[in-house]
Parts: C-alpha cells; structure tokens; sequence
C-alpha cells in the first residue's frame, strides 16, 4: 500500500510542475518574446519633426524628431535615416544616425540632427533629411523630410528669412490644401528708405532668404515683399520674416496678416515689412507693416470712355489734404438720356484705398437740373469701383443716381438698363 500511495504522489507532484511550466510559458509571452497568442499587427508609423524648412548658421544646433506607433509590437521596428538632397557632408557639416529603432513593447522614439560648427570659408550649404522609407517591415509609414539651409556666417552678417501662406483656404482640383509655394512666389527685396530703389533681392523656388553681410555701407534699409508670380485664384497672403545674427539676434519675428494679395501682382503692389538701421555689425530692426501708397497726383485729370448711353468724361482733382474728388459723373445720361439741363453740379470725394486703389463715392448732393426752363429734380449721388493700379490707367466705376429717395438704378433695371456700368479710361 506504501508503494502505492508514493507513486501517486510523485504524478501528482509531476503535474503541479507541469502547470508552473506552463504558467512561465504565459508569464514570458506578456515580455514581448514572440511566443504565445499575442498576433503582431501593421500599425501606423507617423513622424513628428521639430522642423520643415529652417535656414541656420553652424553652431552645433540639435534639432529632434519623434517616430510613433499606433499600436505596440512583439519585435523592434527599425526607421532608416538618410540624406536625400543637398550639398552639406555628412560628419562635416552636420550628423544623423543612419536608423532609429523603436523596441519591441514601446511605442515611440526620438532621434536626433545635429548641425555642425566650423571654423571654414563656405558657401551656403543645404541638406536634406529623410526620416523613414520603404525599408521599414512591420508598419506602414509616410516619410517625412527636413530641409536644412547651412549659412557660413560672421558676426556681422544678418540673416533674413521670408515665408508665407495663404489666408484663407486653397484647395487643388482633388479639395486638397494647396501648397503655399504653389500659391505665391514672392521677392525679398532690400530697398533704400524710403522706398525708391531695389538695392538688392532673393528669388528662389523656395520661401527666401538674404544675408544683409557686414561689407553693406552702413545705413537705412527696407524689408519689402512683392510677387514674382501667383495662381490665378485671388486670395490674401499672410507674410512672416524672421531676423537673426549670430551671437546678437536670435529669431526675432514679425507677421502680417493680409499683407499682399494675389490679385495684385504688379511691381508697383508691395508690403515693407520692417526697416534696418545698420551701424558697423549692430543692426537695429522695427516693424514697419506698411502696404504700398499710391501716389494719387497719378490720377488727376479728365477720364474717357462709354457707357450705356454713349460717351461719358469725368474729371479727378487732389486738394490740399490728399483727397480725390470726381465730378461729370452720369452727364451724358442726364443730358441724352432725361433731355435736362445741369443747373448745378459739385464735385464729390472718392475715399480710396491706397494699396489696392478699391474706392466708394458715399451717396451725397451732386446735382440739380432743370427741364423746359423748370427746376426739374435734385439728385445725389452714390459709386463704387476701383482703379487700376498696376498701370493700365483705368477706372471701373459703378454708380446710382437718387432722386426723392428713389433709386435710378433700381428704376431702370426693371426695364433691363443697366445703368450702372460705366468703365472709363484715362
């Protein structure tokens, strides 16, 4: 019976052992060793840079990028690093390591660029960072890239940078947000003050940048932006320009909302966005924000043209306070039109925006007429329109006659006159 009951113990014994093997079997698949249920799965690998488009002098500046999963894995997945474009030497001019692992059970990690510092006479220099490719096993990934511009700068140099977007939504023929390069190509231009003379510009394919160099003669400068090209989609442009000397200015900043617009892109539509006082290697900034002022003595004079009622001549004046005034608006349709004689007629104040040359007529007393010999009628009148400013010397003008409260354009379009358009040429 001994023999018996010892045996027993020793299966029973065997199988306690067999159920703690097992249960460090399932105690090791939870440690990520591959082993067990746990399925491995295809996450989403996305990528955050800490920047897209920089442009930097050589001072040993460290800038990072976060690569995440969207679900955890049983195994490491391995990102590839690698320069796809510039002319900067790796181990020279800056440094990256050739991949980034994230480790099996974590979701994320963050690698590190490195740009380098020297002592050597270079030209500009650029590089070009790609984080991630079709390399990558165990996951789906978008590349993302970093464009570094590398200045080989002295203490006395400048740097400016110019950027922008679009104010409001611009999408392609897919809805999708449409680049802002794709929108607007614009100048950094460096003027005299005040702005009469382009002294020098960038005009890249790319958002710009100038270095002002400590050789310029000392002075006053204007930071301007205009247009070297635009869609054909009109919209407002946001500007930011950037300044930065070594060891002095560090990205002191402006932005200026609805600066420029693209359906202006003459030389003569432009933004001055800060001035420069320049003495030796300090340089003083300030905002200027100014868009351009035309000059309105370039519109004084008498204006041809037709409308609906034959041809029409008006004629601009300037007072003292810089304020245009136009009369002989609506004549040839008093005249022609009504059959009624002007027994008197004043001029009226066009309020005008500078930068765009857009302009209102406010509804006023203009004229009184007279028929048979009779005071007739007395009129106010109101207008809108805009003129060109970008040379072709035109006014579009669109404008109403009131008389008794009662509005001749209202009148007359039930009847399918269209009065209002009158466009005249200088």
């Amino acid at each position: 019976m001994n023999s018996i009951i010892f045996k027993k113990s020793v299966l029973l014994y065997s199988m306690m052992a067999l159920v703690l093997l097992v249960s460090s079997c399932t105690s090791d698949q939870e440690e990520y060793t591959g082993a067990g249920n746990v399925v491995p799965t295809s996450p989403q690998i996305t990528i955050t840079p800490e920047v897209s488009n920089l442009s930097l002098v050589e001072d040993d500046s460290s800038y990072s990028y976060t690569v995440a999963l969207s679900t955890v894995q049983l195994v490491d997945v391995v990102v590839k690093i690698s320069q796809v474009d510039g002319d900067a030497t790796m181990g020279e001019d800056f440094t990256i390591d050739n991949s980034l692992v994230i480790s099996a059970g974590s979701t994320s990690a963050t690698g590190t660029i490195t740009i380098l510092s020297d002592e050597l006479a270079e030209e500009t220099e650029t590089v070009t960072i790609q984080v991630g490719d079709n390399t990558t096993a165990n996951a789906s990934i978008t590349p993302e890239t970093m464009t570094f511009t590398i200045l080989n700068l002295s203490e006395g140099d400048l740097v400016i940078d110019l950027d922008w977007m679009q104010s409001s939504s611009v999408t392609d023929n897919f809805g999708n947000e449409a680049d802002p390069l794709d929108v607007a190509d614009l100048r950094l231009l460096i003027t005299n003050v005040p702005y009469t003379q382009i002294l020098d510009s960038a005009d890249g394919g790319e958002f710009e940048n100038y270095v002002l160099t400590a050789d310029k003669p000392d002075g006053e400068y204007y930071v301007v932006a205009d247009f070297y090209s635009a869609t054909d989609i009109e919209t407002n442009i946001d500007l930011n320009v950037t300044f930065n000397q070594l060891g002095k200015i560090n990205d002191q900043t402006y932005n200026f909302t609805d600066a420029l617009n693209t359906g202006l892109t003459c030389s003569s539509v432009y933004f001055i966005m800060a001035k420069i006082i320049k003495v030796g290697s300090d340089y003083t900034i300030s905002y200027a924000g100014q868009k351009n002022a035309i000059d309105l003595a370039d519109y004084v004079g008498t204006w041809t043209g037709t409308d609906m009622w034959g041809p029409t001549e008006v004629t601009t004046t300037l007072d003292a306070d810089g304020v245009l005034w136009i009369t002989g608006v609506g004549v040839t349709f008093m005249e022609t039109a009504w059959e009624e004689v002007i027994a008197d007629q004043v001029s009226l104040p066009m309020e005008i925006d500078l930068g765009t040359g857009a302009f209102t007529i406010d509804e006023a007393y203009y004229m009184t007429t007279t028929y048979n010999g009779a005071v007739q009628d007395v009129y106010n009148l109101s207008g809108t329109g805009v003129i060109d400013i970008c040379g072709s010397n035109t006014m579009d003008l669109e404008y109403d006659f009131v008389q008794g409260g009662t509005s001749y354009n209202a009148w007359l379009n039930q009847y399918g006159y269209f009065f209002v358009e009158s466009n005249v040429l200088q």
